[in-house]
């Protein structure tokens, strides 16, 4: 589904990511975990054409993305739910949901999503016309997701969304994680700091230490690692 091959990345002269290279396969949940500086959050922000990259490739079902700008990129079928789920405020649930839509053009369709989306989420059925300024962290959360899902995405994005959650909240949002993987097929790179909720969810998983991938493997193998148990897993 995603290759990326030999990925440079940085803000002016200094170079965030250093070469990294990886593959998700197709109906997968690969996890990418990190301390904070890591680079992860730079890596989201360039497989999605939001940051340009410095050298390397990156391909989306064997097409190359690089060139490729964000919008484009989300056509492809690419969709990023970004660190702190960056909603529009002013604008209602449904609204939100909507901009989600926007590179479609059935209106019975995306009605149809909408109607989709909030049986995922019944809470936000609730909120529909709340602005989304006033939603709390987990209903962003699940808005976050669902406007992603509303372009009809291929592959997932998800960076740290748990980012500021409380724990039963938590648990909701890697339960949807789990469930769109599952039941909808959906490709899913999910990018963390909570390395047991990430690896306990993901088929496989790098570690990215100082913009560089450091380890990869099994998701179930890297959890009985002792070196990640002690850096990422609290012992």
């Amino acid at each position: 589904m995603l290759k990326v091959e030999q990925l440079h990345v940085g803000y002016g002269s200094l170079e965030v990511l250093h070469g990294i290279s990886f593959e998700v396969p197709q109906g997968a949940i690969v996890a990418i975990l990190g301390s904070n500086g890591a680079g992860k959050t730079t890596l989201m922000r360039a497989l999605s054409g939001l940051i340009p990259i410095k050298a390397g490739n990156i391909e989306l079902m064997s097409k190359p993305l690089r060139r490729l700008a964000a919008e484009r990129r989300l056509r492809e079928g690419l969709a990023l739910v970004p660190e702190g789920r960056e909603l529009f405020g002013s604008l209602t649930v449904r609204e939100n949901l909507l901009m989600g839509a926007y590179t479609r053009h059935s209106r019975i369709e995306i009605e149809q999503d909408i109607e989709r989306i909030l049986t995922r989420f019944p809470r936000l059925k609730t909120r529909l016309q709340a602005h989304a300024a006033s939603l709390s962290g987990g209903e962003g959360q699940m808005l976050a997701i669902g406007r992603a899902l509303m372009s009809h995405p291929r592959l997932l994005l998800l960076d740290e969304p748990s980012h500021g959650l409380a724990p039963i909240i938590v648990e909701t949002v890697f339960e949807v994680i789990e469930q769109l993987n599952r039941e909808e097929g959906l490709t899913i790179v999910l990018v963390e700091q909570n390395a047991h909720q990430a690896l306990d969810v993901a088929h496989t998983a790098y570690i990215l230490q100082s913009g560089s991938i450091v380890l990869n493997g099994e998701a179930t193998v890297l959890t009985a690692n002792s070196a990640v148990q002690e850096l990422y897993m609290g012992g």
